[in-house]
C-alpha cells in the first residue's frame, strides 16, 4: 500500500466533514434523499433490489473518483511545494 492510500483509508474522506447549515451541499442531500424516498416508494421489491444494486455501484464509482482526485491533488501540492524548495533561497552550511 502506497503512502497516499494509507493517508486515505485513515477515514479522511468528504463525508466525514460536517454540512453547512443552509449550504448548497445541504440542499443538495436534501433534494436527493427527498427524491430518493419518493422513488423507494413507487418501487416493488423486485425493482427496489435492482435500485439498490445500482446505488452500490454508483457509490463504488464514486469512492474511486474521490480516491483519485486525493491522489491528484495531493500529487500537484507536492510538485508545486518541491517547485517552491527549489526556487528558495535557503542559505547552506558552507556559506559562511
Amino acid at each position: 500500500m502506497s503512502m497516499l492510500e494509507e493517508i486515505w483509508t485513515c477515514g479522511l474522506t468528504y463525508k466525514d466533514r460536517p454540512v453547512k447549515s443552509g449550504s448548497s451541499l445541504e440542499r443538495t442531500l436534501c433534494l436527493y434523499a427527498k427524491n430518493q424516498d419518493k422513488l423507494k416508494a413507487m418501487l416493488n421489491a423486485e425493482e427496489t433490489e435492482q435500485y439498490q444494486k445500482t446505488m452500490d455501484a454508483f457509490n463504488d464509482v464514486v469512492s474511486v473518483t474521490e480516491e483519485e482526485a486525493f491522489e491528484l491533488g495531493f500529487t500537484l501540492a507536492a510538485r508545486l511545494m518541491i517547485d517552491v524548495m527549489r526556487s528558495a533561497e535557503i542559505p547552506s552550511i558552507d556559506d559562511d
